[in-house]
């Protein structure tokens, strides 16, 4: 094949034919290409599944707390409120299944109650309904404290021993729930503490 016009040699006077290579059509990825290329696919792609995941707990996560948080801050608020204004605490029990028993603003016998075994936090009204205020609870303490306070202590109040009946004044209440995230060991935990002052019984 001809790649150009015949050259004339100046000194034979004859024509010289030079012959060009053909130019090549066509291109391909060389085998060391393509496991580069793999790599860097599989490397991306791994990359971005980690992040789906992590963003897919993440989410999961925050949505437990959520749910905790507005469980436990509903469960509180009718608490603290019947605590606030009862007239007397007739009974608690503070190890293992907890209770708390009062008469409240109404003169009604209310008990709040914990099954370690249901993980329930339940409120009974005598001759009413049982609700049930919390679920996922792992555990429930009480503590109660007459109004006298404590000089040099960290205990603002002195712990109600003998004649509890007639000296407490205030309700402390501690309990956590928890929620085991899907397909997860991890547990989102939420805990509430507080202490009850009880405006109705009278000082001693």
């Amino acid at each position: 094949m001809s790649g150009g016009p015949p050259l004339s040699s100046p000194a034979t006077g004859s024509k010289i034919m030079s012959i060009k290579p053909l130019a090549k059509r066509f291109a391909a990825f060389t085998l060391v290409e393509m496991i580069v290329a793999v790599a860097v696919f599989s490397i991306a792609g791994l990359a971005l599944s980690t992040i789906f995941v992590f963003s897919i707990r993440s989410f999961a996560a925050l949505t437990n707390y959520a749910m905790l948080d507005k469980e436990n801050r509903q469960a509180m608020d009718k608490m603290t409120r019947e605590i606030r204004e009862a007239k007397a605490v007739v009974n608690y029990t503070t190890n293992g299944a907890s209770s708390l028993s009062i008469l409240n603003g109404d003169g009604q016998a209310v008990s709040y109650t914990f099954s370690p075994s249901t993980k329930k936090m339940i409120r009974q009204v005598s001759g009413a309904e049982t609700e049930v205020l919390l679920t996922n609870c792992d555990l429930l303490s009480f503590s109660l404290f007459m109004r006298t306070p404590v000089t040099n202590s960290l205990q603002p109040y002195t712990i109600a021993t003998s004649d509890w009946q007639n000296t407490v004044k205030v309700v402390q209440l501690t309990w956590k729930t928890s929620c085991t995230l899907p397909n997860s060991q991890v547990d989102s935990e939420n805990v509430q503490t507080a202490r009850v002052v009880i405006r109705k019984q009278q000082d001693n």
